[in-house]
């Protein structure tokens, strides 16, 4: 499976049912993350590792019949690979592999989001043309259709401020006027650029570009103040990290 533009197609691998119900959440909420499949043990993903070649994998170390180490050590061209266990003493194993990342569980949400921000940045070192390419939509003149009860309406990406989720509808806040739309975040996510919008609570998406400061944990958008939720705060302020002087 080639990768889509801004977007990592992962697989998780683990015996612990717990565990890849957390991997899962902890994906749904990074914007870059395609999580694809999770299996139980190794035996079960090679199918899916040899045709659709993901480029990141979640591994536990002591995955059964094989260690997580010695299955990636079997594959021909192995991906990038984040390496999980309950045993600090384990990490020497994973980084024998150069893993990107090790973590301990019970893993956290700020702390998965630096190893993904981690493997990020690697495929970007690698394949700087594909993830720094922006998506057709992010170009001069780029828009979205967006239905209004009975019309369909053009929006120019540049002219979005953000936009705010109202239960089944989203408000799109742009420059002069509001649009009301009867879809979900996830959905309208999905269909903007990673490069130029982001997602900073349940209920907000934000153009990265009229971002006017950060005042006290707030994002502050003209005359508008727009808060960033306790688990998009770690992805968001490493992110802006990357532009801090």
């Amino acid at each position: 499976m080639k990768m889509a533009l801004n977007t990592i197609n992962c697989i998780a691998i683990d015996n612990d049912p717990a565990t890849l119900k957390v991997i899962r959440e902890y994906c749904s909420r990074i914007q870059f993350l395609n999580l694809t499949g999770v299996f139980s043990n190794p035996f079960e993903a090679s199918h899916d590792i040899n045709n659709n070649q993901p480029e990141l994998i979640f591994i536990d170390v002591m995955t059964p019949q094989i260690t997580g180490p010695e299955f990636i050590k079997t594959l021909y061209n192995p991906p990038l690979v984040i390496f999980m266990s309950t045993s600090p003493e384990q990490a020497i194993l994973g980084f024998e592999c150069d893993a990107v990342d090790y973590l301990l569980k019970p893993v956290s949400f700020e702390r998965f989001s630096r190893a993904v921000n981690k493997a990020f940045m690697l495929m970007k070192m690698k394949n700087p043309a594909e993830l720094s390419q922006p998506e057709s939509l992010s170009l001069p003149g780029s828009f979205l259709l967006v239905k209004v009860e009975y019309t369909t309406i053009r929006v120019d990406l540049n002219e979005i401020l953000f936009i705010e989720g109202l239960k089944d509808y989203v408000k799109i806040h742009a420059e002069g006027r509001l649009i009301l739309t009867k879809t979900t975040m996830k959905n309208i996510m999905d269909k903007l650029p990673a490069d130029l919008f982001f997602r900073v609570h349940k209920s907000y998406i934000i153009s990265l570009d009229k971002i006017d400061m950060i005042e006290n944990s707030r994002i502050v958008i003209g005359n508008q103040r727009i808060p960033i939720g306790e688990s998009y705060r770690p992805v968001f302020f490493e992110l802006l990290n990357r532009n801090m002087i």
